[in-house]
Parts: C-alpha cells; structure tokens; sequence
C-alpha cells in the first residue's frame, strides 16, 4: 500500500508541474514581453522532471506540455521554442545521468568531480548549437523581425547573443535546479 502512495504522489506532483508549465506557456503568449521569460522556466520543469522522476517520465512530461501546448498556444513558434528549450533541460539531464554509470552499471570514478562537469559543460555547449543554430538560420522571425534578419551581420550577431543569453539560461537553470531540489526531493521520496 504504500508504494502505490508514493507512487501516486509522484505522479500528482508530475501532473501539477506539467499544469504549472502550460500555465507560463501561456502567460509566455499573453504577455509578449515576457516570451523568453516564461517559457525557460517552463523548459526548466522539463528538466526537474528528468532530475526528479527519470528519463523516460521527463520525456512523457515533455511530450505531454508540447503537445498541450500545440493545442492551447495560437502562436505556434513559441511552440517550438518551449520544445527547443525544454528538449535542452531533457537531453542535458538524461546526459548527466548517463554519465553518472559505466556502460555495466557501476559508478564511474573516472568522471569525478570538476573533469565531469567541464565535459558535461561541453555537450551542453554543443547541443545548444545544434539547436540554435537552425532556429538563427531558419526560423529568424522568432527572434527579431523580418527586416532585421535580411542583412548578414545578423547572424553573426544573433549567433553572440545567443551564446550570451544560453550561459544565462544554463546559469539560471541550474540555480532554479538546485532550489527546487532542496524543495522537492523529500517530497518524492516519501
């Protein structure tokens, strides 16, 4: 009996970040000012559900607010930045993780301490890219305005920016993680 408790306690805590998400999706569309805002900390739930539940219910979580999204939101391209942003947190989390074990389960002393977290920093580097840098090149308008992205030092530009506001968004994900575990770990373990 009390494993199913735990359990449904998880997934009730599941359920209400998966509402809290859609809630700043939404405020992210109503007020267009806040976009950015809104919709990173969003994206940071994704993330806490993979450090909280695991991979395959943060992923589930993940599907679940980008499909309400794609229902609910009527601007589909904060649509697809929500999945760009959350699809971050999720694949950074779920690489940490994997990290964490040897290809036979053990703990791997190897990546201890800093030398796991500067290479970590650096597939988190290089996923950021592969995300951003089709949205800079294909879908510019969500960015700035039409007529800006026309001239070629846009991109240039936009590509330094970038890099500027993905340390802040890593910066502010892992402080908003840390907080949010202090919170939240006990409760999930009960």
């Amino acid at each position: 009996m009390r494993m199913h408790v735990s359990q449904a306690k998880r997934m009730a805590l599941l359920g209400v970040m998966a509402a809290v998400a859609i809630v700043f999706l939404l405020l992210g569309t109503i007020i267009p000012v806040n976009t950015l805002f809104f919709t990173a900390a969003a994206a940071f739930l994704a993330g806490m559900a993979a450090v909280l539940f695991g991979g395959r219910l943060g992923f589930a979580f993940y599907a679940a607010c980008g499909t309400l999204d794609f229902f609910l939101n009527p601007n589909k391209l904060h649509v697809l930045l929500y999945l760009m942003l959350a699809g971050y947190t999720l694949l950074s989390e779920i690489i940490w993780k994997g990290m964490e074990k040897n290809p036979d389960g053990a703990p791997d002393s190897a990546f201890a301490g800093r030398k796991k977290e500067w290479i970590h920093r650096g597939i988190r580097f290089i996923l950021f890219l592969i995300l951003y840098v089709p949205l800079l090149l294909f879908v510019p308008e969500l960015l700035v305005s039409a007529d800006i992205g026309e001239h070629r030092w846009f991109y240039v530009i936009m590509l330094a920016v970038g890099l500027i506001a993905w340390i802040i968004f890593d910066l502010a994900y892992v402080i908003c993680k840390r907080f949010l575990l202090k919170i939240w770990k006990e409760k999930v373990r009960e």
